[in-house]
């Protein structure tokens, strides 16, 4: 699926500069096939870093997995929540 954004304004240097940080972290974090707590941590901090997640950093993120994992689906260590 396409998704077309007809006002979107161009991506300005610094937002550019942060998918590319977002890209190299991401890289790094799945290059064992998976994602540790502190780097799913490290992740959504770059994610969530101007208070709000685009499509743009989701599409970063999801073409970046892909790109090293290809169809297989990363592992990704969690903990239970505890009360």
């Amino acid at each position: 699926m396409e998704i077309h954004k007809p006002n979107a304004q161009p991506l300005s240097s610094e937002e550019i500069a942060h998918l590319e940080k977002l890209k190299s972290v991401a890289e790094k974090a799945i290059e064992d096939g998976k994602f540790s707590q502190y780097e799913t941590e490290q992740i959504k901090s770059l994610l969530w870093a101007d208070g709000k997640v685009t499509s743009d950093e989701l599409k970063t993120l999801h073409q970046t997995i892909k790109s090293v994992m290809g169809d297989e689906a990363p592992q990704i260590e969690w903990e239970p929540h505890r009360r």
